[in-house]
């Protein structure tokens, strides 16, 4: 379901379509900027997936040790099943 169905469907009423003014269009550059210079590459999130798993793994609070690659294992599939893979590892080589 599209987010303007929701909000039909919510609100009982299309969603308002925002005037695309000089001023609005700079705003959303400006987001955009902003959020991509806080992004990270899957090469960074490889870098760095053991050591997260590892700190997933004995119970650290992954949230704030490194936002930034639980937002990005959030969007990304492949880095996501490289990670849930070591988590498997990491459970199974305790079991043994």
């Amino acid at each position: 379901m599209k987010l303007k169905d929701l909000f039909q469907n919510f609100f009982g009423k299309p969603a308002p379509q925002p005037e695309m003014t000089d001023e609005v269009v700079l705003k959303i550059i400006n987001i955009l900027e902003r959020a991509r210079a806080d992004e990270i590459t899957c090469d960074d999130m490889f870098a760095q997936l053991d050591e997260f798993a590892e700190h997933k793994f004995y119970g650290r609070d992954v949230e704030k040790i490194a936002p930034l690659l639980r937002e990005h294992l959030d969007i990304c599939n492949g880095c996501h099943e490289e990670y849930a893979a070591l988590l498997h590892v990491l459970e199974n080589t305790q079991k043994s």
